[in-house]
């Protein structure tokens, strides 16, 4: 069964009973029930059917292929035995092959290709990230894109989110299409304003692997992402989790809020609010998510401002443009 078939049978569910709708398309409570918690979670995408990643065991570790495309930025004009020597040097044994399928994944199988790529201004992207319990608020920003759906007084609905790990401050906008332009808007109008604001140190930006703005700029992502954050003079590395990366507390903290976000937006979609309105009305849902929402951190109960503040020992005085609504 498809996702959209399965989101419209949650919506028919919540219009005219979970059980007359159970019987109707033949599936038990607890399937739909299942169905809910992972439209709350994550949208339209947590319908999809779940696969299970598989890597190969051979696969060239990222440490080895940072090492290896270090050494290629050094000598564009060394070939795969010429690299492989070169890492053995440094204590990393991998056979001439897989240099040259790392090469072929970066498109870098020619003298002339590695010369320009050698040439080019260091990129902000990143194969590493400290441990979670290494990392200072205001230090990691997730960034995720959550499909609610297609409604018809709304059309399609995207959730577009900035989250600080550490602290869970959000900057959260709605949107009704995939655009790279709709990220640098949250970035620029949002997410820097606040992390002016409270003197945040961000030295990393955080993307899931697989995730919406990955599958809509396909191979430039990497490019791309980098050409927003260099264009706006930002010194912030980009990192994209890999699939053996401990997800379990982000993904955790993403389904919680997400979750809260959807409890708030669907009475408000099924009343029929107009598009404008309904932004307007989820920046004011956010703004007290951050600001007076309390949640439970190790040290007690905090709003995610207040925690930011009681761990770099600050009180910052916010601007006018915190508490009102914007149009964008």
């Amino acid at each position: 069964m498809n996702k959209n078939l399965k989101f419209n049978i949650i919506i028919e569910g919540q219009k005219n009973g979970v059980s007359v709708t159970c019987r109707k398309y033949n599936i038990s409570r607890t399937i739909y029930y299942r169905w809910l918690k992972r439209y709350k979670a994550r949208g339209i995408e947590g319908l999809n059917d779940i696969k299970k990643n598989f890597i190969p065991v051979n696969k060239t570790s990222p440490k080895i292929e940072d090492a290896l495309i270090g050494l290629i930025k050094i000598y564009p004009s060394y070939g795969p035995k010429a690299i492989k020597y070169l890492l053995e040097e440094i204590g990393h044994n991998i056979s001439e092959s897989a240099v040259f399928n790392v090469m072929k994944r970066h498109n870098l199988t020619n003298k002339e290709s590695r010369i320009r790529f050698a040439k080019k201004k260091e990129n902000k992207i990143t194969r590493s990230l400290p441990p979670l319990s290494e990392i200072n608020s205001g230090e990691c920003w997730l960034f995720w894109i959550t499909d609610y759906g297609n409604f018809n007084n709304l059309g399609n609905l995207y959730e577009y989110t900035m989250f600080d790990f550490k602290s869970r401050i959000a900057c959260t906008r709605l949107y009704r299409d995939i655009s790279l332009s709709h990220f640098e808007d949250l970035l620029t109008a949002v997410a820097m304003p606040v992390a002016q604001t409270l003197d945040f140190n961000t030295k990393y930006i955080c993307f899931f692997q697989g995730s919406t703005i990955i599958r809509y700029t396909k191979n430039l992502f990497k490019s791309k992402i980098s050409k927003v954050i260099q264009d706006n003079g930002l010194d912030i590395k980009i990192y994209v989790f890999q699939t053996n990366y401990d997800l379990a507390k982000i993904k955790e903290l993403r389904n919680q809020y997400t979750d809260g976000c959807i409890s708030f937006l669907m009475p408000l979609i099924h009343d029929g609010m107009s598009f404008n309105k309904l932004k307007i009305q989820f920046q004011k849902y956010i703004r007290d998510y951050n600001m007076t929402h309390k949640v439970k951190f190790d040290s007690g109960m905090y709003s995610p401002i207040e925690y930011h503040n009681e761990l770099t020992n600050t009180n910052p005085i916010l601007p006018l443009w915190a508490y009102i609504n914007r149009q964008y």
